[in-house]
């Protein structure tokens, strides 16, 4: 078989070329820092790098609900230690408003603190967020929990449905609760052995009368119900404080799921400078003595043999 000058040109070319395109790939790494410049050099490492920033994706949409979340329930918290606190007046009233000792002008005054903090009540019922939600009305979001009626009456106009999101792949957290489960009613007896449901507001609103009309029984009954509307109160800061916990237990979960992610990615994609420098240096080394071996070569023919 006669091996040409031309085919021994073209078969050293093409050995040059193909080194000097991997020094040239190898250089466009070291220039991003990653292990494939493109797709198509290894295609099942890029689908397994995809496949990592999807999931890293997904850990970011979850840590931006969990701030929704903590953003929301900050909210609730503020507005059902208020509710507490001004209750806790309201039952300290209602023991003082109790005692014998008090004449009608006494009791009057009370009755109005007791209005004054019902209609304190009443607006931290119908709290909103940043958003402008009512965070007691359910999930009818747009219109307050509580509303006030021609006769005075405040009664509540939400719905009984809670909001959830997705913290996690499996989990998720309510982020409300119903404003007629916290602001909550009270079983009254009736005369006739059963019993009827009175309204949050309906209950202060008649301790307040029963002050100022100096009905001992309305006391001793308002004392008894306001101290059960305290807790509710309580219950519901409870809960509350169960959904808090559950984000930040979850918070710390994500925080371990990021960082094993973030590893396997760059471990994936990241390149080893180290290492390709060396590799660099060594296909430079071999591009330049094919360069050399292919100038001596090319200036090889007969008459040299004849000299």
């Amino acid at each position: 078989m006669k091996i040409s000058n031309a085919q021994l040109f073209d078969s050293s070319i093409a050995q040059m070329n193909l080194k000097q395109s991997n020094v040239a790939e190898m250089q466009a790494k070291l220039a991003s820092g990653k292990q494939l410049v493109k797709p198509s050099d290894d295609a099942h490492q890029a689908a397994l790098i995809q496949r990592l920033n999807s999931a890293m994706q997904r850990q970011d949409v979850f840590e931006r609900s969990l701030d929704a979340a903590d953003s929301r329930l900050a909210t609730e918290q503020t507005a059902l230690m208020g509710s507490e606190k001004l209750l806790q007046r309201i039952r300290e009233l209602a023991i003082q408003g109790s005692n014998d000792t008090l004449n009608d002008a006494d009791r009057t005054i009370i009755a109005k603190e007791v209005g004054h903090l019902r209609d304190s009540l009443f607006s931290l019922s119908n709290t909103q967020d940043t958003s402008g939600n009512y965070i007691f009305s359910g999930t009818a979001v747009n219109n307050p929990a509580f509303v006030l009626g021609a006769d005075g009456a405040m009664t509540y106009q939400g719905n009984q449905n809670q909001t959830s999101i997705d913290i996690s792949e499996t989990r998720q957290v309510a982020i409300n609760r119903p404003g007629d489960k916290v602001f909550s009613s009270v079983a009254r007896a009736t005369g006739g052995g059963g019993s009827e449901s009175i309204g949050f507001f309906k209950v202060l609103s008649d301790f307040s009368n029963a002050l100022t009309t100096g009905n001992d029984a309305g006391l001793a009954q308002g004392l008894t119900e306001i101290s059960a509307l305290t807790g509710d109160i309580a219950v519901s800061l409870a809960d509350l404080g169960g959904r808090m916990n559950t984000i930040d237990s979850q918070r710390d979960v994500l925080a371990d799921t990021k960082l094993r992610y973030q590893n396997l990615l760059s471990n994936a994609q990241d390149l080893d400078y180290a290492t390709a420098v060396t590799k660099l240096s060594a296909q430079i080394l071999s591009l330049e003595a094919a360069q050399a071996s292919f100038a001596k070569i090319s200036q090889l023919s007969l008459f040299d043999y004849i000299r």
